[in-house]
């Protein structure tokens, strides 16, 4: 009976011991502040990704990553710049530039062609400064406009 015993206990220390080293990964949590009206999804660093959509000021849920450096990656979108872009060009009817709270229907010429695409793209941009997290730490790192750049590391939304 002694000897059963032993294997179990074993494996008990094994795995407490694994599930140890997970609880000491440095936890973080990323923030969007890049301006009011910039969603952001696709969220990476040090091994964790975030699949979920943030809004202005709107956070992460928290996960366990890596420890050591690195930047944090992301995609970008404006919702107010592509609505923008999508009235000059006049690509979707009855989109209208707003100005200065002006409200304009644009008709859209079939014989013009489309300069901006009807589908938002998502543009993948990163972090400038490079975050460190050590074990057994906590950090939550806020995503602003001075902090960002274009990351042309990563395939872009062009599809080529």
């Amino acid at each position: 009976m002694h000897d059963a015993i032993r294997p179990t206990v074993v494996l008990v220390v094994l795995a407490s011991l694994l599930s140890a080293c997970d609880a000491a990964y440095p936890e973080v949590v990323v923030v969007n502040k890049i301006d009011q009206a910039v969603l952001v999804r696709g969220i990476s660093f040090n091994g964790c990704k975030w699949d979920s959509m943030l809004a202005y000021g709107d956070a992460s849920t928290p996960k366990h990553c890596l420890p050591g450096g690195g930047h944090i990656g992301f995609e970008k979108f404006d919702p107010r710049k592509y609505c923008r872009e999508q009235a000059e060009d006049g690509t979707i009817e009855g989109v209208c530039p707003c100005a200065d709270g002006d409200r304009e229907t644009v008709e859209r010429d079939s014989e013009q062609p489309s300069l901006a695409g009807t589908e938002p793209l998502w543009f993948n941009y990163r972090t400038v400064s490079v975050k460190k997290v050590g074990y057994r730490e906590f950090h939550v790192f806020e995503l602003t406009a001075d902090d960002l750049e274009q990351d042309f590391s990563v395939p872009g939304p062009y599809g080529h």
